[in-house]
C-alpha cells in the first residue's frame, strides 16, 4: 500500500508552503500533563475511593503519544529532489 500525499506547491497568497513539526512535548501543557497525570490519578482515586474510568486514563495516554516521533510516524519524500520530512502520527 503507498501513501501519496499532494499539496499545492505555495498557500493561497502565493507564498512556499513548509511544514515543520509541532514538537508538543516542547509545549507547557505536555510537560505539566507528563509530570503529574499519574499523581493526579492517584490522588483522585484515593480520595474518591474509587477508580477512574479506563477512557480518562486512555485520554491522558493518548495525549502524551500524539504527535511525539517515536509512536509512529510517516515519512514523506520529494519525488523530484528526494528530500523528506517525517510526520509524527496523532
Amino acid at each position: 500500500m503507498h501513501a501519496v500525499v499532494q499539496q499545492s506547491q505555495r498557500a493561497p497568497d502565493g507564498a512556499p508552503q513548509h511544514y515543520e513539526r509541532h514538537r508538543p512535548e516542547q509545549t507547557t501543557l505536555y510537560r505539566l500533563v507528563q509530570q503529574h497525570a499519574a499523581s493526579f490519578i492517584a490522588h483522585t482515586e484515593a480520595s474518591t475511593g474509587s477508580e477512574l474510568p479506563r477512557f480518562i486514563k486512555d485520554e491522558f495516554d493518548a495525549f502524551l503519544e500524539c504527535g511525539i516521533l517515536a509512536h509512529g510516524f510517516l515519512r514523506l519524500r520529494c519525488g523530484e529532489c528526494g528530500h523528506d520530512k517525517l510526520l509524527a502520527l496523532s
